[in-house]
C-alpha cells in the first residue's frame, strides 16, 4: 500500500515561574526567567533559567502566558515582550502591552504563541522591557475563600508540531 500519513514525535516541555520579574531599567532588555519544569516534558528543556532549548529538530509551538502588574504609583506604561533564537533577536516577534492603572490594581495578561522551525540543540527565549521599573511579571501564591491555585508570573509551553514520521506501509 502507499505510504500512510506521519505522525508527530510528540516532544514537548511545559515551563514556569513562581518568582517575580524584576527590571531595575528601562533601557535594557531581560531574559524572562522559568524556574520551574513539567517531569513529564519530553525532548524540550530550560538551560541557564531562560534558554527553552530543543533536542529535536522540528517545527514548534510555542505559547506562553506573563501576568503584569504595577508594584508602586499609577499611570499608564508598557510592556514589550519578543522572542529570540540562539541570542539573536526574530524580526517582528515583539508586542507592546499596555498597563494602566494604580498599584497592586493594574494586572494585564500578555499571551500569544508563536510557530518556529528549529534545529536539534537551538534555544528560544522570551525577553522583556519595561517603560516604567514599577511594572513588573508578578507570582501570586495561592488563594483562599475559595480555594485557588497560585499565578505564576510566567507560563510557556512548547509542542512540535511538525509531521515528521512516516506512517506504516502495506
Amino acid at each position: 500500500g502507499t505510504t500512510g500519513a506521519g505522525g508527530a514525535l510528540g516532544y514537548w516541555g511545559s515551563f514556569y515561574s513562581n518568582q517575580n520579574q524584576i527590571a531595575t531599567s528601562t533601557t535594557v532588555a531581560y531574559p524572562i526567567t522559568l524556574n520551574n519544569t513539567d517531569p513529564d516534558s519530553n525532548g524540550v528543556s530550560v538551560i541557564s533559567n531562560s534558554q527553552i532549548t530543543f533536542a529535536n529538530s522540528g517545527v514548534y509551538n510555542i505559547e506562553f502566558s506573563a501576568q503584569a502588574d504595577r508594584v508602586s504609583g499609577s499611570g499608564t506604561d508598557s510592556i514589550d515582550i519578543w522572542f529570540r533564537k540562539n541570542g539573536t533577536d526574530i524580526p517582528d516577534s515583539n508586542t507592546v502591552v499596555t498597563v494602566s492603572g494604580g498599584a497592586v490594581a493594574a494586572k494585564t495578561v500578555a499571551a500569544w504563541n508563536y510557530m518556529l522551525e528549529l534545529n536539534a540543540g537551538d534555544y528560544v527565549q522570551l525577553i522583556w522591557r519595561t517603560s516604567d521599573t514599577n511594572l513588573e511579571l508578578i507570582y501570586e501564591g495561592a488563594s483562599t475563600s475559595p480555594t485557588r491555585p497560585a499565578v505564576p508570573s510566567v507560563i510557556v509551553t512548547a509542542h512540535q508540531v511538525m509531521y515528521t514520521q512516516l506512517g506504516p506501509t502495506g
